[in-house]
């Protein structure tokens, strides 16, 4: 007697093998057998004519302490993702000193976030305590080791500040972390040297750990950043994995097979390079990443003062950077921190048409207004490029997103369609294209993100794995979610079980939260 048997489904198992009709039996959160032969469960689902694949795994989320302040947050699981990890682009919720926690607890809550941890054991202990719908890793911020030890300081570490940044990199490590983000953009990451980033590497490659990177560009010095990860890969030994891999800026489309071309080279010469992708030609993050990063030391209230007491030299540099991600037009507001809400759906040629501004100073005038607390969309990718980076079987799927809710009432803001639509507009777009067959596309989603994290439990259906899995209709997988209205429910997922349990049931949710916080093995 199983809890659970998905009757009839096509096993697409996530080791790229042919599809085949099955089985599949669940006991004590396990998957206990995959067989053709009839046997009794608790519950049995017919999933007749649909596919049963391992539940999706996110490298790239955002989530951070999402789950943690409660309420059903269901964007990720309603498209089959069982497990994320967080921590990317340099920031996370841990680690800290004791010394230094007050430092780095007060940065993050400017942010937004709800504090600090000082362990990614502590931050594992409040996700268990707290549950969630679906599983979450840890990766260490940067970002956050620097403000621990050094402060929000625009140098490079002394030689004493060096070896503490290694002894915490290595102690969260050895504390089940999957590895550390950079944020080459996003300050204080930013103000890292190539030499630094080595030595953390290196304590980094001792445990098998990845460095998830976004690189310090995506448009015009692109190859030069990946020049740099090459470098520092050379150098470490470490695993890269090379955050949402594209093409930013009209220059620069239609390079991808050169950048791919560079990328497949250094993999041929024995590197660990990897990638994650999101199926979108528009990107996102804060409008302040238009500002050059020297005028953000200090942090955010600094850096409104800077803007305040400009003299045209930030401008300058503001205006070469948004010509960089497409222009004005491709620049769209869509997050005031519920400031300024007439100003979201907006672009900057718009906004700057109301307000009697260029472009430029609209952005200016949105950035101190809002306290440097604003978000865009940015139009600047090129759609052939991001198929042509889609059809690699070493770049996985990324979400850039989180776990947020669909409700409008809980989610006010007009979040990018990624957090609810990522995994799914992938198998929409693989189908629509036809990129690759479907046990491809479910390798790009399961075993390989697993293999690349070292997660040894998940991504595979096999007896003995833990009983995550995504039950879906190929042929009408996908979403409607636009960018001007994301918060779409997706189109296709009909179960979701995660730790042998049902948290998503004909295409809605339970309320079972059967997550957990999972720890890399040491």
């Amino acid at each position: 007697m199983y809890d659970l048997i998905l009757r009839g489904g096509l096993v697409v198992d996530g080791t790229r093998s042919a599809p085949y009709t099955a089985n599949v039996c669940v006991a004590d959160g396990k998957i206990a057998r995959i067989t053709t032969e009839e046997a009794e469960a608790k519950e049995v689902l017919d999933v007749t004519g649909l596919a049963v694949a391992p539940g999706f795994i996110d490298p790239h989320s955002h989530s951070d302490d999402l789950h943690l302040r409660g309420g059903t947050l269901e964007s990720q699981l309603a498209q089959g993702v069982t497990t994320e990890i967080m921590g990317n682009c340099g920031t996370c919720v841990m680690p800290a000193l004791e010394e230094s926690f007050e430092q780095v607890d007060s940065w993050l809550k400017a942010q937004g976030r709800l504090g600090t941890f000082l362990s990614v054991s502590d931050y594992a202990e409040a996700g268990n305590a707290k549950g969630s719908c679906i599983n979450y890793g840890a990766l260490l911020g940067h970002s956050n080791l620097r403000v621990a030890v050094m402060g929000y300081v625009n140098r490079d570490p002394n030689p004493e500040e060096m070896e503490k940044l290694k002894a915490l990199l290595e102690r969260e490590m050895q504390r089940g972390a999957f590895g550390m983000s950079l944020g080459l953009i996003y300050p204080p990451s930013a103000f890292s040297a190539r030499e630094e980033l080595v030595e953390l590497s290196k304590v980094i490659a001792k445990y098998d750990g990845i460095l998830a990177v976004h690189m310090r560009n995506e448009g015009p010095k692109l190859f030069e950043a990946v020049d740099e990860m090459i470098d520092i890969a050379e150098k470490s030994g470490v695993h890269i994995q090379i955050s949402h891999l594209k093409l930013m800026g009209t220059p620069q489309w239609g390079r991808s097979p050169e950048l791919l071309e560079k990328l497949e080279a250094a993999r041929a010469r024995g590197l660990n390079i990897t990638c994650d992708q999101y199926p979108f030609t528009a990107s996102s993050t804060s409008l302040s990443a238009l500002v050059p990063h020297w005028a953000h030391e200090g942090g955010k209230a600094q850096l409104v003062k800077r803007l305040q007491n400009d003299d045209g030299t930030i401008l300058a540099d503001m205006q070469k950077e948004m010509d960089n991600r497409g222009g004005s037009d491709a620049v769209l507001v869509v997050t005031t921190a519920r400031q300024f809400p007439q100003w979201e759906g907006k672009t900057l040629t718009q906004l700057g048409a109301e307000f009697g501004l260029t472009p430029i100073e609209a952005a200016k005038k949105v950035l101190i207004d809002c306290g440097a607390t604003c978000s865009c969309v940015y139009f600047s990718m090129n759609e052939a490029d991001m198929l042509r980076i889609m059809e690699k079987r070493f770049i996985c799927v990324g979400s850039d997103g989180g776990s947020i809710s669909h409700d409008p009432t809980r989610t006010v803001y007009i979040p990018h369609p990624r957090y609810f639509a990522a995994f799914v507009r992938f198998f929409q777009t693989v189908r629509e294209h036809n990129l690759m067959p479907l046990e491809d596309a479910v390798y790009k989603v399961t075993a390989l993100p697993a293999a690349i994290l070292g997660i040894k439990d998940r991504g595979i259906l096999a007896e003995g794995m833990a009983a995550d899995i995504a039950v879906f209709d190929p042929a009408t997988i996908g979403s409607k979610a636009t960018f001007l209205e994301s918060r779409v429910w997706p189109d296709g997922v009909r179960h979701v079980i995660v730790n042998g349990q049902v948290a998503l049931r004909n295409g809605a949710g339970t309320g079972i939260h059967a997550g957990k916080t999972i720890l890399k093995e040491v």
